[in-house]
């Protein structure tokens, strides 16, 4: 049973249109460039985003890719030290949070779940944590590294696997995505759509069968993966020499609508579920059009989009970390009722979509 989420955004908050102005200076500001960065602006769903880096703090000096006035692209390892430092920050952040809001035994959790695609470091977040909160040292660690999007998704289908097999178990679940620290000046069409949505922040997830609360709580009632047929040319995520560097068709819109909504609902009647039963509806916020597919492509209304679209609005996309909070949305803001059916959905690289459905109790 997913129990409760909390989660922690860096200082930094950025509007689009200023996003819009800085990132015109480091990709040179041809009348042709700038018109395309407007228009990713102008059609991304996204008022403001949070960063870890200062470079859209007008009157900041310390600057990540500004040295003196001039703009440069910083090496990965340079990147990674900066991602070692607030991925530590930021997940401590969350967890702390959630422990407090739950009165979280550290000594119970049984099952350590750490997620990210936007750096690493080894010992890692697990160890950091363990640390920090006196996780017992037996705790079985697992880590789902450079799953893009849907990986927290992915990190449910693994409670759910092992609750099935230990229904006793607790599960600490800690995403972080830090994409600011992967800015890249080259002005392709790919690079300005990345540069223009995604954002930072982080979130733990408590999950277990035997905490007692007197809120709503969701109970996964089964998690499915899919991967299409060669589709690995829609999205990808590759280590460069100054940072990651991300891959996005257009066509992603596209075959969301036509191959993946259908899937979707086939995974859904397999298991014996009528999608019109179905009241709420987590969906990735990976984009404005992104959600219109989805929304059109499994006929939902205005109201069931919101949850995802105040995310986007409000965070951009966070990667991974993103239908975490649009789940804490619905276990906070969203009237739901016993019994009540949910389905989570996210893509990733591949491409892949995860697919978790719960029921309220």
């Amino acid at each position: 049973m997913l129990i409760d989420i909390s989660t922690a955004l860096p200082p930094y908050k950025v509007n689009q249109s200023l996003a819009a102005s800085e990132l015109k200076k480091r990709m040179g500001g041809t009348s042709a460039i700038s018109r395309m960065i407007d228009m990713a602006a102008n059609q991304s769903g996204i008022d403001h985003r949070y960063f870890v880096i200062q470079d859209g703090e007008e009157n900041s000096s310390d600057k990540f890719y500004t040295k003196n006035d001039l703009h440069f692209s910083p090496d990965t390892k340079t990147r990674m030290n900066e991602y070692e430092k607030w991925s530590v920050y930021l997940t401590k952040q969350a967890v702390r949070d959630l422990s407090e809001k739950n009165k979280i035994d550290f000594g119970s959790i049984d099952r350590l779940i750490t997620i990210s695609c936007t750096g690493f470091f080894a010992p890692g977040l697990d160890y950091e944590l363990i640390k920090e909160f006196n996780i017992s040292p037996n705790v079985k660690r697992t880590n789902i590294g450079f799953m893009g999007c849907a990986a927290a998704l992915v990190g449910m289908n693994s409670v759910w696997e092992a609750m099935k097999q230990n229904e006793n178990e607790n599960v600490l679940m800690v995403a972080v995505e830090l994409c600011s620290l992967h800015l890249q000046i080259e002005p392709t069409r790919d690079n300005i759509l990345a540069n223009m949505i995604f954002a930072d922040g982080a979130a733990a997830a408590f999950f277990s069968k035997k905490y007692n609360s007197d809120r709503i709580i969701l109970e996964i009632q089964f998690a499915e993966s899919f991967l299409f047929e060669d589709s690995a040319k829609f999205m990808g995520w590759k280590i460069g020499n100054n940072g990651f560097e991300m891959m996005l068709s257009s066509e992603l819109p596209k075959i969301i609508l036509n191959s993946a909504t259908p899937k979707a609902k086939e995974i859904l009647t397999k298991k014996g579920i009528d999608i019109s039963s179905i009241n709420h509806w987590a969906l990735h916020p990976g984009g404005r059009a992104i959600l219109d597919s989805l929304q059109s492509g499994l006929s939902l209304s205005d109201e069931q989009l919101k949850p995802s679209r105040d995310v986007l609005k409000n965070n951009g996309n966070l990667s991974s970390v993103s239908i975490l909070f649009v789940l804490k949305k619905f276990l906070e803001n969203v009237n739901l009722k016993k019994d009540d059916y949910l389905c989570a959905i996210a893509f990733g690289p591949g491409l892949t979509m995860e697919l978790v459905l719960f029921k309220v109790v």
